[in-house]
């Protein structure tokens, strides 16, 4: 079989009120398990000096950090029926199968960890269920201590020619309530004080994690930022090509027309305060978040930062053609990580974990074809994906 039950502390899931139970098993790459309902992805991480690989306080970015290549912590959970993600999206994870490309997880074991819903309400589910899947974390990559590692990864920004560009990452993180937060040190977008310049090394280093469970395609799970692919190829290309000015941490979903241009405005600032003079504005899930990507877009124009802005598209119900959710006249390069509404063809998995029934009732292993926009992260907007278009 590929897969097989793991076992870990008890300790690790004690919360009698707001989880019943939780179910941990052991999948192998490329096996035939589909999971849904999955919450998040997260690499296992630990610090051999014994500070917390997801801190809420102190800084991260620093020191050593042990991660276990190859292993993703993925969390799944059913919310109770009136608390479930906005639009009843679905998040799935083909590990076998077609769906399979669409993310990076197929290629790794996964640690599957299902939890049953108990009386508490949807906050403290929530809650219980992002400390315990970072716990895990911490407790899979423990081995790590006691070994050599296979590669050493060094983060630092080094002297660079000044006639080099300076370049620095925007980063959308989100805060559109509950079951809708990413976190910066714990605490949630909204409340970080967002714009605000970090040491690029903090979010590769576990200083942002995932709380957020809709629009499955376009969010960014705690996994993406650890890996951050645009960070690492700043950092790689620092003194080559370019000379990496930071990263920005900017929030999505301002709810006001005034709030957005506020923070856009703010973000351009910041970025100039860097020294900037091009930026790449990363983007989160969907809607009108990708509004307040293209308000900072122009914001960066105007105050002289060239962009490239980094977004999904989606199906023109009237034209059935991909198209943008936003756009301003200044965004004049833009990547697209693909249409969210194109459909992945139909595929029985042998096993299916997380939960027998997607949100919508249908039985997941008969399931299809599925759009893209279910599969977790399928159409990342940060940069993370090896995703490629061709015309003849």
């Amino acid at each position: 079989m590929a897969w097989e039950l793991a076992t870990f502390s008890a300790d690790l899931f004690r919360e009698p009120e707001a989880i019943e139970g939780v179910e941990v098993e052991l999948v192998t790459p490329g096996s035939p398990v589909r999971v849904t309902h999955v919450l998040d992805a997260v690499e296992p991480r630990i610090r051999p000096d014994g500070r917390a690989a997801f801190p809420s306080e102190g800084q991260a970015g620093e020191g050593r950090t042990n991660r276990l290549d190859g292993v993703v912590i993925l969390s799944c959970l059913d919310f109770p029926g009136e608390e479930r993600p906005l639009h009843e999206q679905e998040s799935i994870v083909d590990l076998g199968g077609p769906g399979a490309a669409l993310t990076p997880f197929a290629d790794m074991t996964a640690v599957v960890l299902t939890f049953s819903p108990g009386a508490g309400g949807h906050v403290e589910i929530d809650a219980h269920a992002r400390e315990t899947t970072l716990s895990v974390a911490e407790e899979v990559a423990r081995g790590t201590l006691d070994a050599e590692p296979h590669e050493v990864e060094r983060f630092e920004l080094g002297v660079a020619d000044e006639s080099l560009p300076a370049i620095a990452a925007l980063i959308q993180i989100s805060d559109l309530g509950p079951l809708y937060i990413q976190y910066v040190y714990g605490t949630p977008a909204g409340e970080a004080g967002l714009p605000r310049a970090v040491d690029p090394a903090e979010i590769l280093d576990g200083a942002v994690t995932c709380g957020e469970y809709h629009w499955a395609a376009m969010r960014n799970p705690t996994w993406f930022f650890q890996r951050n692919e645009l960070i690492r190829t700043l950092y790689r290309q620092h003194g080559k090509t370019l000379r990496f000015a930071g990263a920005v941490l900017m929030r999505g979903y301002e709810q006001s027309a005034a709030d957005k241009q506020r923070a856009a405005d703010g973000a351009a600032d910041v970025a100039r305060d860097l020294g900037a003079q091009g930026v790449v504005i990363t983007t989160d899930a969907g809607g009108n978040s990708h509004t307040d990507v293209m308000l900072t877009c122009r914001a960066c124009e105007q105050a002289g930062i060239r962009t490239t802005v980094v977004l999904a598209e989606e199906t023109d119900p009237q034209s059935t053609r991909p198209i943008l959710t936003d756009w301003v006249r200044e965004a004049d390069s833009i990547v697209s990580t693909g249409n969210v509404e194109e459909l992945v063809e139909a595929w029985s998995p042998e096993r299916v974990l997380g939960g027998d029934l997607l949100l919508d009732g249908t039985p997941a292993r008969e399931a299809g074809p599925i759009p893209v926009r279910n599969y977790l992260g399928a159409a990342n907007q940060m940069g993370q994906l090896a995703l490629s278009a061709r015309t003849e």
